[in-house]
């Protein structure tokens, strides 16, 4: 699911803790709408979504309308995928990844 925010500058990092907060791994996926590889990691991660929902939540967040939490999660290129287990940062990885190495690090 996209996470939706009402102001301008995007999500909080407190609204993206609290996205960490659960039992779930968390997938994280800092992209952009004009971001070439970003869209054909899409597919793959909707069916990650889809297909692991019992124990993954996929958040995509697009950098453009989330400035200052990219910036707060140090995101200097995309796409930026980013897995959380219990909080903590687990694996991350700058740049288009196969599905099958993202699966491999869930």
């Amino acid at each position: 699911k996209e996470a939706t925010t009402s102001n301008e500058t995007g999500m909080t990092k407190k609204q993206f803790d609290d996205l960490l907060d659960t039992d779930k791994i968390v997938l994280v996926d800092f992209y952009a709408v004009w971001c070439a590889p970003c869209k054909k990691m899409e597919p793959y991660l909707k069916e990650i979504a889809e297909d692991m929902k019992d124990k993954v939540n996929v958040i995509r967040i697009d950098v453009d309308k989330n400035q200052e939490l990219a910036m707060e999660m140090n995101v200097s290129a995309l796409p930026t995928l980013m897995v959380f287990k219990n909080k903590v940062n687990t694996w991350e990885k700058i740049g288009f990844v196969e599905k099958a190495v993202v699966v491999e690090n869930l």
